[in-house]
């Protein structure tokens, strides 16, 4: 099975057997995880949150990372057959970047900083799911993206009310915050 792109008229077929290939393949691909909140390519994340206003974290973490999540969705829909080494490279690559952001969290002081980096582990274990092409991967994948989508707009919200009542974004001085005011609290 090949897969044919048309441009200006000239035909590119792509089956996945030759390195040229598997450049096409990579280049399709890294538009999308480049839009995607994927480990090595989207470093600019956590700095863009901080810098944002929270109605900016709320859309830019809300609806606008996910076209990334819906663009390698449908990139690989088309690439299911071909299982080459750049796709078991990937992820390698997606699973590495989600651990290494675990970690960072734990590091971090700024309450939308340890959001975004957190919002790169979750969203790399969404494309993970979808690289591996099998039909439960694909629907964890879209299922955390939707929920990916609704609790870190919430995050986000919930880290602008507390900057409005302490005046910080730092953890250490917004611990403990559910003992005072238990209403923003699920229960």
């Amino acid at each position: 099975m090949s897969f044919f792109i048309k441009y200006q008229g000239a035909e590119v077929i792509i089956d996945g057997s030759s390195w040229v290939d598997h450049i096409m393949i990579v280049l399709l691909l890294g538009a999308f995880l480049v839009k995607s909140p994927v480990f090595m390519v989207h470093g600019w994340l956590p700095k863009a949150h901080v810098e944002a206003p929270v109605a900016g974290s709320i859309m830019l973490a809300g609806v606008l990372l996910k076209f990334g999540g819906y663009g390698c969705v449908l990139v690989f829909f088309y690439f299911v057959p071909f299982r080459s080494a750049v796709i078991d490279w990937l992820i390698r690559l997606v699973v590495w970047g989600g651990f290494l952001c675990s970690l960072i969290c734990l590091r971090q002081v700024d309450v939308k900083a340890m959001i975004a980096y957190s919002s790169i582990g979750h969203i790399s274990m969404c494309v993970r799911g979808f690289i591996r092409c099998y039909s439960l991967g694909w629907r964890g994948g879209l299922l955390l993206m939707v929920a990916h989508g609704l609790c870190s707009a919430g995050l986000f919200a919930l880290a602008g009310y507390l900057y409005k009542l302490f005046s910080s974004r730092r953890l250490l001085l917004c611990k403990g915050v559910l003992r005072v005011i238990p209403s923003i609290s699920l229960r």
